[in-house]
């Protein structure tokens, strides 16, 4: 009977501690469930706008080439609309400071050319056919049309082409072609030995073209396009004062 009793109290134990233990298995198990989540971040789109001021690229053909970035806010400058707006090639959007210039020229050419000559800011057209862009500078004493004809209104004509204002050599190409001018008009006038100056300046400087830049030298300018000599020396500068003396009277 005790026997009994020992066995079942055994057999409780065995079954209380089985109990426990499983309680406290279970007690230690944890499960988390975490809702699926999506975070979208929205961002506002922008857009950035950068303004850069219009600029204009121009290529300029002369002796070398070069490039101008011009600001395309630049002033405006007053138009001509004087007696040569008609004129075929008339440029004018430098006409007035051409006009400048030729009120700076040395004074014994603007004495010898006042009143026989006309001064125009354009493309002289023939002389452009010829050479197959627009020339820096033209001296025109017939007034030549676009097909080589003569009698234009423009004959005693000195031209000055935008493109020299652009290169900055206006004011001595005026002077160069003002010395064509100047030698045209003085063309009867005699040396000493009777022989025609302006042919003897041709035989000593080289040709007319030569004989021009001398003068842009002698009469303080520096853009030569045809000499190659450099500065003047005191022999061709002595023969180029021989000459203004006796064929200006100045």
């Amino acid at each position: 009977m005790n026997s009994k009793y020992i066995f079942i109290f055994v057999i409780s134990l065995v079954i209380g501690s089985a109990f426990v233990v499983f309680v406290n298995s279970d007690s230690d198990v944890q499960v988390t469930t975490v809702p699926e989540t999506t975070t979208t971040t929205t961002v506002p789109e922008t857009t950035t706008t950068t303004t850069v001021p219009e600029t204009t690229t121009t290529t300029i053909l002369g002796d070398d080439e070069s490039v101008q970035i011009v600001d395309d806010n630049k002033e405006t400058p007053p138009v001509y609309e004087g007696e040569y707006s008609n004129f075929s090639g008339f440029e004018g959007t430098n006409q007035f400071k051409l006009d400048e210039l030729v009120l700076a020229l040395p004074q014994v050419l603007q004495d010898i050319l006042k009143d026989k000559i006309i001064y125009i800011n354009g493309c002289h057209e023939y002389a452009k056919s010829l050479v197959g862009r627009c020339p820096y500078g033209v001296w025109d004493s017939s007034g030549t049309n676009i097909d080589g004809t003569k009698g234009a209104e423009w004959s005693m004509s000195i031209w000055v082409s935008n493109r020299a204002f652009d290169a900055e050599q206006a004011k001595d190409v005026l002077t160069h072609e003002s010395s064509h001018a100047l030698s045209y008009i003085t063309r009867n006038c005699n040396t000493q030995n009777n022989l025609s100056y302006r042919l003897d300046a041709w035989n000593y400087f080289g040709g007319e073209e030569k004989f021009a830049d001398a003068l842009v030298l002698y009469f303080g300018g520096s853009y030569n396009h045809y000499r190659e000599l450099g500065d003047l020396n005191s022999d061709e500068r002595t023969y180029l004062e021989e000459y203004i003396s006796a064929c200006t009277n100045a």
